[in-house]
């Protein structure tokens, strides 16, 4: 990388005794060739490089999922964690739209299978079941950690009610993670009382797709926008573009102000809560290196309540 950074902030995920770095590695780009296009400008070797130059960095948080490239993400984690001394932790997550809590176990095993570890650290429901019983799923996940085979459980994509559904029907563990949506520009969490709700009773939000898709490295404007599946979202049409430009320039001020680029200041305004860790993804080092730069440091409280200003006049119309 072009300037090199080992991240130095550490956080307790939840009430685990997980340790991660506070900008972990998310790896739904790899191997994924439908919607990410994996072989097609990036490829095994760019992911190589991302994954060494992440371990130097000092980044010890891996988010991956068994429906990621159907398997392919795990396997590539699992191919380069044989070769790695540096102690990691791994998430993964299971793909509930099963017919039967019975196949959490054989998708627990195939998970752990392709990582080729022993345990899972962090194991995490990816939504709310459509046809899975959640009673009979949330036992299976409390026999896995009682069995050894999983640390902790955590969800994702879960509304504060689904969380403490899910909670009640757990006896030997708890969930100490939900992995949200979440960024400057997409505040859900906030909104529906998840941030609040989390903070309060120790479980840590795991914030993807921190910079928007995007949005958040000022790239795009209404005479640049996206092509592929970002195009059709509101977010990215012409008026949206338009409107989101005053929180960019707030925000281009604050991260200039502090050497930094967009992207990094946006993930550090996640970062201002001590239980939000980020999980950017990165198919290359450049845009590894745009991650871990986003680390120790912080905004200052006039330039997040300018960055928030802008963003609320943004907010009437998206």
């Amino acid at each position: 990388m072009a300037e090199a950074r080992t991240i130095k902030d550490r956080r307790r995920l939840g009430r685990s005794d997980l340790e991660v770095t506070s900008v972990g590695l998310g790896v739904w780009q790899w191997g994924d060739t439908n919607f990410w296009g994996y072989g097609q400008g990036y490829d095994r070797e760019d992911l190589d490089a991302v994954w060494w130059a992440n371990i130097e960095a000092g980044v010890n948080f891996i988010d991956t999922a068994e429906i990621y490239g159907h398997g392919a993400s795990e396997t590539i984690v699992g191919d380069l964690l044989d070769d790695t001394d540096a102690p990691m932790v791994i998430a993964t997550k299971l793909y509930p739209e099963k017919d039967s809590h019975l196949e959490v176990r054989k998708a627990a095993e195939g998970s752990l299978r392709r990582l080729g570890v022993d345990v899972i650290d962090l194991y995490q429901v990816h939504w709310w079941p459509p046809r899975m019983d959640v009673r009979g799923m949330m036992r299976e996940l409390d026999t896995l950690v009682r069995d050894g085979l999983v640390r902790y459980v955590g969800v994702s994509n879960f509304s504060v009610e689904q969380v403490e559904e899910a909670q009640s029907h757990l006896e030997h563990t708890e969930i100490v993670s939900n992995q949200v949506h979440y960024s400057l520009l997409h505040r859900d969490p906030e909104t529906e009382g998840l941030v609040d709700h989390h903070g309060k009773n120790g479980i840590a939000i795991i914030a993807y797709s921190p910079i928007e898709q995007g949005i958040l490295t000022g790239k795009f404007g209404p005479d640049n926008r996206p092509g592929g599946f970002r195009a059709k979202k509101p977010r990215f049409s012409r008026e949206g573009l338009e409107a989101v430009q005053p929180v960019l320039a707030e925000l281009d001020a604050a991260a200039k102000a502090h050497g930094r680029t967009m992207a990094q200041a946006a993930m550090a305004w996640l970062l201002k809560d001590p239980n939000v860790v980020v999980i950017p993804g990165a198919k290359n080092l450049t845009q590894l290196e745009e991650n871990v730069g986003c680390a120790d440091w912080q905004l200052t409280q006039a330039e997040v309540d300018r960055i928030e200003a802008a963003y609320r006049e943004y907010a009437k119309r998206f």
